[in-house]
C-alpha cells in the first residue's frame, strides 16, 4: 500500500467516512479512491483536495510530514473548509491558493490552508513548480493594504507568499508579524553580524535596523505579485 494511500485510508476511517463519500467530496470516482488506498496507484494529483475533505494537512497526506490530526479536530477542520465560501473547483493541472486580507490576519498561522480565506485564486501547477519547489500547502496569497511598500507593492495588490521560505539570510520582501499585526517589509541580513534590517520601500516610513532574526516572526517570502491596472 502506498504511503499516500495509507494515510488517506487512516484519515478516512478515523472519521468513519466511506470511500463513496470521500470520492464525492474530492471529485473523483470511488474506484480511484479504492485504487489509491490499495496501493495500486502510485499517488494522486488531488492531494490538497483529499487533505481538505479529511481535515488533514496536505504535507502529511503527501509525504507524511507532521502528525495526523485526531478525529475530532480533523472533523472540525474539514467542516470549516466545507463551509468556506467562494471555493472554485480547480481544473486538472491547476491548484487553488487561498487569499487572505492582511489586515484581518493577526499572525502567521492565519495564513494556513485550514484558516478562513476571503477567496481563492487558481494557479497553473506547472507555473507554480517553476516558481518554487515548495508544496502548494505552503503557499498563500495576501491582499496588501497601505502604502508602506510603494512602489513595489500598492494597496489592493495580491502577493503570493511561500511560507517555506522564512530564512532571512536571503534578501527579499517578507510577510512577518510585528506587534500582533502582519506586515510586509524588505529584509536585509548583515553578512558579518547576521543582524537584520527591516525597511519599507516607501521612504516616508521608519526603518528598523540591527534586529535579532531569532526574535522576528516570519510568515513567508513574497515570490510573486499581482496587480490590476486601470
Amino acid at each position: 500500500m502506498s504511503g499516500v494511500g495509507t494515510r488517506i485510508k487512516r484519515a478516512r476511517e478515523a472519521l468513519g467516512m466511506t470511500q463513496v463519500v470521500l470520492a464525492k467530496l474530492v471529485g473523483v470516482s470511488q474506484q480511484a479512491v479504492m485504487e489509491l488506498e490499495a496501493g495500486r496507484a502510485k499517488g494522486t494529483k488531488h492531494t490538497a483536495k483529499f487533505a481538505r475533505a479529511l481535515g488533514q494537512d496536505a504535507m502529511w497526506i503527501e509525504i507524511g510530514e507532521g502528525r495526523m490530526r485526531e478525529p475530532g479536530k480533523a472533523a472540525r477542520v474539514a467542516q470549516k473548509a466545507a463551509d468556506t465560501p467562494r471555493v472554485p473547483t480547480a481544473p486538472d493541472n491547476y491548484e487553488r491558493i487561498p487569499v487572505f486580507d492582511i489586515r484581518a490576519a493577526g499572525n502567521a498561522n492565519a495564513l494556513a490552508h485550514d484558516a478562513s480565506p476571503i477567496a481563492y485564486t487558481i494557479f497553473a501547477l506547472d507555473w507554480l513548480h517553476k516558481l518554487t519547489r515548495s508544496h502548494v500547502s505552503k503557499l498563500a496569497v495576501v491582499q496588501v493594504a497601505g502604502d508602506s511598500m510603494e512602489p513595489t507593492l500598492c494597496s489592493g495588490d495580491q502577493a503570493l507568499i511561500d511560507m517555506a521560505q522564512i530564512n532571512l539570510r536571503r534578501e527579499g520582501v517578507y510577510v512577518m508579524r510585528i506587534d500582533d499585526t502582519l506586515t510586509v517589509k524588505r529584509a536585509t541580513m548583515h553578512p558579518k553580524s547576521k543582524r537584520v534590517t527591516l525597511r519599507s520601500d516607501n521612504p516616508r516610513y521608519e526603518t528598523y535596523p540591527d534586529l535579532d532574526p531569532d526574535r522576528l516572526h516570519v510568515a513567508g517570502r513574497v515570490i510573486w505579485i499581482g496587480r490590476t491596472l486601470g
